[in-house]
């Protein structure tokens, strides 16, 4: 759980909200379980027990602990200042706990997706492991707003500006020293002891006051993680490429991932996939290796007859030929066509049942209608007539004192319109 990736768009790190740090912790949880190529939010499980434990907390009463955490974020709105709108909104949706199975399912809140999903641009990356060890929440906010700016090296805040980001109340810390004690110098210690980055500061006054923070953003480093299944340790990676730099890479881990397990740990298939997404970048390389997936007898046999099985040799052509662009092309074509057939069918569907609708409710109207004009005595049956008539315009006004063909239907109508405004009335 703790090599994680965590995924968030920039409008939501600078978003000005307040969470407890165990709050802060099982919202960046959830974030990490969500995959780079996800369209769509799923449903989200975890044993709380192991949640627990990765936090370090008791987990004798982690029910009923949980379940105070999830109705406070439940309950909890925060803001999200656009590039031309505000947006207010809550972090989960709903929290379903299964206690027989010892797990809690999340959903997050529709109103998110743009900042969690599909995030092509704008966006800052880190470790779940660098925040869960925290114990300030103010010190996990400082972390993402130092995080967002750590290429630049620095980056500069008005007070109230970070305050505010911050989630502090106005009354809560209202004396900079006292601001800068218990937030600043906290961060500040907790990040140089325990994260990937750590700062100084410099504070610059406006008129006899602090006013302003700049923090200088260093980058400390650390030590080459282990590496995974899918990359082991006697790899040869490419001199410009450090293992890290791998694990670090969501698109490059995501081609891996793509490969068949039996086919991922050939060194010959990794340095092909490497080498080409170099040369040619991750979509390339993605639509070739799900050609050969799909197309290579090694991985579905049969499917060309006659041919052989090295999926290395039929992959590194793929690659090589971008044969997997016309296969991709030629695939959207059919499924485009596929989803057009379904999106008129639909259409259709929905233009008969519309007019079926609109059958039966003229028919009901009119069956109200003639019950409604049977109860009328002839005097008021001959009023409503008259009435009828008033209210066509004067060309069929002339159709009907004339018996034209169709004047009668014409005027059936109107005295039903009319029968019905007044079952309403009534």
């Amino acid at each position: 759980m703790k090599n994680r990736l965590v995924r968030k768009s920039n409008f939501l790190i600078e978003a000005s909200y307040k969470l407890s740090a165990v709050e802060q912790k099982i919202v960046l949880i959830l974030a990490s379980m969500i995959k780079p190529d996800d369209q769509e939010f799923k449903k989200y499980t975890f044993q709380l027990k192991n949640v627990f434990h990765f936090l370090g907390l008791n987990s004798k009463n982690a029910y009923a602990y949980m379940k105070e955490i999830t109705k406070s974020l439940l309950g909890k709105v925060f803001t999200i200042q656009l590039s031309d709108s505000l947006l207010q909104t809550h972090w989960i949706s709903s929290a379903h706990y299964h206690e027989g199975k010892g797990t809690v399912e999340f959903c997050f809140d529709p109103q998110l997706k743009p900042f969690l999903l599909q995030l092509k641009e704008r966006f800052t990356t880190f470790k779940l492991r660098e925040v869960v060890q925290f114990k300030s929440s103010f010190t996990i906010r400082m972390y993402e707003l130092l995080k967002q700016y750590e290429k630049i090296g620095n980056r500069t805040f008005d007070v109230q500006a970070l305050r505010n980001l911050l989630g502090i109340e106005d009354l809560q810390y209202r004396l900079y020293a006292d601001f800068k004690k218990r937030v600043i110098l906290v961060a500040q210690e907790e990040l140089s002891e325990k994260s990937d980055i750590s700062f100084s500061f410099e504070e610059m006054k406006i008129g006899h006051a602090i006013g302003k923070i700049k923090f200088i953003i260093s980058t400390k480093l650390r030590e080459q993680p282990a590496i995974p299944d899918i990359l082991p340790s006697d790899f040869p990676f490419p001199k410009n490429m450090k293992s890290a730099e791998i694990l670090e890479n969501p698109e490059l881990l995501k081609l891996f991932e793509t490969i068949p397990g039996e086919f991922r740990k050939k060194e010959s298939v990794r340095k092909a996939v490497i080498s080409a997404f170099e040369q040619h970048g991750f979509d390339l390389v993605m639509r070739n290796i799900v050609y050969a997936n799909e197309k290579s007898n090694a991985v579905k046999p049969g499917m060309n007859s006659g041919k052989g099985s090295n999926y290395r040799v039929y992959l590194s052509k793929a690659l090589e030929g971008d044969f997997g662009l016309p296969y991709k092309e030629d695939k959207e074509v059919k499924e485009k066509a596929a989803e057009d057939a379904r999106r008129e069918a639909q259409k259709e569907a929905t233009a008969r049942k519309q007019k079926l609708e609109q059958a039966q409710n003229e028919k009901e109207n009119h069956e109200r209608a003639r019950v409604f004009q049977k109860s009328l005595s002839t005097e008021a049956l001959e009023h409503l007539r008259e009435e009828a008539i008033f209210r066509l315009d004067p060309k069929h006004q002339e159709m009907v004192r004339k018996k034209a063909v169709g004047s009668e239907l014409m005027l059936k109508v109107m005295m039903d319109k009319i029968s019905l405004e007044r079952m309403k009335i009534s």
